[in-house]
């Protein structure tokens, strides 16, 4: 049941509130006599002790609305009080019309409207905001020259201190019984409404289109007609699946860390339907246990051209981002945080830069992220900028005059090209500062232009770039652009070598190893040496050069089982170390330290290994693993 609690300063009303609480049946958690400076403490130790509901009248009431958040029923001094004071001054006063000053917190009063021509009193109020201000509004209120003064136990002290008759304004039955009878009230509508309280919080705390209540299995348990409608079925249907099997693109992991306390909100973007949607999620507390949680989904407005036919002729020349979220595999959790970071940023306009290897999945994140914000109707220009000349940079990006003597056609660049979309350019390092300089008055401005003095195209055109070197060093050292870096760096995704992601690593293994077989028509079986060898070994062009690596594999194996020696073989052919040697460049393949001393024991022995595990102390078996390990064991194997 929903308790109440009663905190005044007087013992007068304490025993009031308990006459009235037994008579109305009223379920109390505890009624206090309290001093003011307690006034929060003893609040916050009624609502430990059971009470969801307050009763406080004036400045103690007034703490309590400012420093909690626990339900309030402030104690207004009734009509009838105000009425029976007013006639008790009058006697004092010994007026006809007496001068009269009420001192108060304005949260004690009722509507004091027409109390002058109803009582024949001259009535002066000034308000209180906090105790110490009493002898500041007396003063104020001599001025008027009151006959008496109304108010509360300090203000009276006070008064009299001055030469005034003072009235103290001591809450009787009637304000008392009134502010219990609303917080009884109060009490049976927050008991009737407890239980669907949090749901009803979560659903209007969120921006929705599209509302889904699951379970603390992730099981679908309240759907909305917007939910049947992107999903194209009833509720019927949907309730009681698994949130990932009418889902799959939302991440089952974050909603997951939502149902289990380890995150209080998630916030992302999701491609539904090739629409992009903006999902919160947020979890469902009772009684301080997580019940569920609800997930909305609302639909990103999307931005338009105003010439669809440049549109549609953008999309006919292939400027389109194939890519979607659904399409990036990773099980490791550096990467998931990066993808988790880039869902984010699709939900801005602002610029995005990636760092990270060649070869990394920057391009597929570039083009999820493009798919899963309100662009994905404009269109998606990739550019790499490496090995260009400034005037090819400025040619490609910006566009350039054809000649013409009115001096206005011009050649369009990627910018204006994707205007409404997306711009991706690959190494931004490498970016002149001519050309760095121009794309900063292009984000400020919104246009670009020929020159600094005439403007050009208004332009609304998100920028995303790679680069392989972190851009601050470029900075201090004056090759890129201070201005610009801040631009770019605010949504920044760092993606981790596949070398530093061995779940990955062997996931994409498999992927492209499998499919160069059914490619060729080939039957192959992978030996558990060759995923421990492709784990040490360096795949600086990570997954583009994992992909060509595993073509040439199946290309050119000859046995059914392969194992780690063919691996590590064809690793030393396709991908040596290249040193220098004598002023010149040379193929230097490198090896291990372990593995170069245990080739000088073979070369030693003339590949007898026999003598050459007797010189190391281990069996010819252990030798030959150590030898398989090393990948050395083609060249003494006989």
């Amino acid at each position: 049941m929903v308790k109440i609690a009663v905190l005044v300063r007087y013992s007068g009303m304490t025993k009031i509130a308990e006459r009235i609480a037994k008579e109305q049946d009223i379920d109390i958690a505890c009624i206090k006599t309290i001093e003011t400076v307690d006034t929060v403490n003893e609040a916050r130790m009624a609502v430990e002790s059971g009470a969801h509901i307050i009763v406080a009248r004036g400045y103690q009431a007034k703490l309590i609305k400012r420093y909690t958040n626990i339900p309030l029923v402030e104690i207004r001094l009734h009509a009838q009080e105000i009425g029976l004071l007013l006639k008790k001054a009058k006697v004092i006063a010994k007026k006809e019309r007496p001068r009269v000053g009420l001192i108060a917190f304005k949260n004690m009063l009722c509507d004091m409207s027409h109390m002058e021509e109803l009582f024949g009193v001259e009535l002066f109020i000034d308000y209180l905001e906090k105790i110490e201000e009493v002898s500041e509004k007396l003063e104020e209120m001599s001025k008027k020259s009151p006959d008496l003064i109304i108010g509360g136990e300090i203000t009276c002290r006070e008064a009299e201190k001055m030469g005034y008759p003072a009235l103290f304004y001591e809450s009787t039955e009637e304000s008392i019984s009134e502010a219990l009878l609303a917080a009884k009230k109060m009490a049976y509508a927050a008991e009737a409404e407890k239980q669907n309280t949090a749901l009803f919080e979560t659903v209007l705390d969120t921006s929705f289109n599209g509302i889904i209540k699951v379970n603390t299995e992730q099981k679908i348990i309240v759907v909305n007609k917007i939910i049947e409608n992107i999903l194209g079925k009833n509720a019927e249907e949907i309730i009681g699946l698994t949130l990932d099997r009418a889902f799959p693109e939302i991440d089952g992991e974050a909603a997951d860390c939502i149902l289990k306390g380890r995150r209080e909100s998630y916030t992302t973007s999701v491609n539904l339907r090739k629409q992009a949607w903006i999902l919160l999620a947020a979890p469902i507390q009772y009684d301080g246990q997580i019940t569920g949680a609800i997930l909305s989904l609302q639909k990103v407005s999307q931005t338009f051209r105003k010439d669809q036919g440049g549109q549609k002729d953008m999309f006919l020349h292939g400027f389109v981002a194939q890519t979607t979220f659904r399409h990036i595999y990773t099980e490791n959790e550096r990467m998931k945080s990066a993808l988790e970071l880039a869902k984010m940023y699709a939900l801005s306009d602002s610029p995005v830069l990636f760092y990270g290897e060649e070869g990394t999945e920057y391009y597929l994140i570039s083009e999820a992220i493009h798919n899963n914000s309100a662009r994905k109707s404009g269109a998606y220009i990739s550019i790499n900028t490496r090995g260009m000349s400034k005037e090819q940079q400025m040619e490609v990006l910006f566009g350039i005059e054809t000649g013409e003597t009115d001096g206005q056609a011009r050649r369009n660049g990627a910018f204006v090209k994707a205007d409404h979309g997306t711009v991706f350019i690959k190494g931004v390092e490498h970016l002149t500062l001519r050309v760095q300089h121009q794309i900063c008055k292009m984000l400020m401005s919104h246009s670009i232009s020929r020159t600094d003095a005439s403007p050009m195209d208004n332009l609304d055109v998100r920028i995303m770039a790679f680069s392989k070197v972190n851009l601050r060093s470029l900075v201090k050292s004056g090759e890129f652009s201070e201005e610009l870096f801040y631009l770019l760096s605010g949504l920044t995704v760092d993606i981790p070598p596949l070398n530093e992601r061995p779940e990955d690593l062997k996931y994409y293994f498999e992927k492209f190893f499998k499919e160069n077989c059914k490619k060729y028509h080939k039957y192959f079986v992978l030996t558990q040496g060759v995923y421990d060898r492709i784990g040490r070994l360096s795949w600086k062009g990570n997954v583009i050069q994992l992909q060509r690596f595993c073509e040439r594999l199946v290309l050119t194996s000859e046995k059914r089982s392969i194992d780690e020696v063919m691996v590590q073989k064809l690793y030393e052919e396709l991908y040596p170390y290249i040193g220098e040697s004598g002023g010149r460049d040379k193929v230097i393949v490198y090896k291990s330290k372990e593995a170069v001393e245990l080739g000088a024991l073979l070369e030693k022995y003339h590949g007898n290994r026999s003598l050459v595990a007797e010189e190391l102390g281990i069996s010819t078996t252990t030798l030959w693993r150590r030898m398989k390990k090393y990948g050395i064991e083609a060249a003494y194997g006989k």
